[in-house]
């Protein structure tokens, strides 16, 4: 699953950037617009394709770290339990929980304690 994600995104990324720094010809014509309108629509939509990439960099990041947590042999178990030195039996993140976000970092109890937290 992570492989499949991070591949998704990759081209999601890829795409996006292309997109919004290049455009194709037609979006650099309508981009040299001098309608303060136009202008402005088209820096919202550079910003927004912007933050759209940095956010898939951010889950791109994750998935990096969880498959190193393959590697180690420290996949599913959550980070914070371990942190807080609870046992191995409350430390393992649920697989339902891995289906959903197969880079979650912490069980949902954790997860939901570091929400309060915010």
């Amino acid at each position: 699953m992570l492989k499949l994600l991070r591949a998704r995104l990759r081209g999601d990324v890829e795409q996006i950037r292309e997109e919004a720094l290049s455009g194709s010809e037609s979006g650099n014509e309508q981009r040299s617009s001098n309608h303060m309108a136009e202008m402005g629509s088209d820096a919202w939509d550079l910003e927004f394709a912007l933050q759209l990439v940095e956010s898939d960099q951010n889950v791109l990041d994750e998935i990096a770290h969880a498959m190193k947590k393959l590697d180690n042999g420290t996949f599913g178990l959550c980070e914070q339990c371990i942190t807080q030195g609870k046992g191995d039996a409350k430390a393992r993140i649920a697989r339902v929980r891995l289906q959903a976000i197969p880079y979650a970092r912490n069980c949902i109890d954790c997860e939901r304690e570091k929400e309060k937290r915010r």
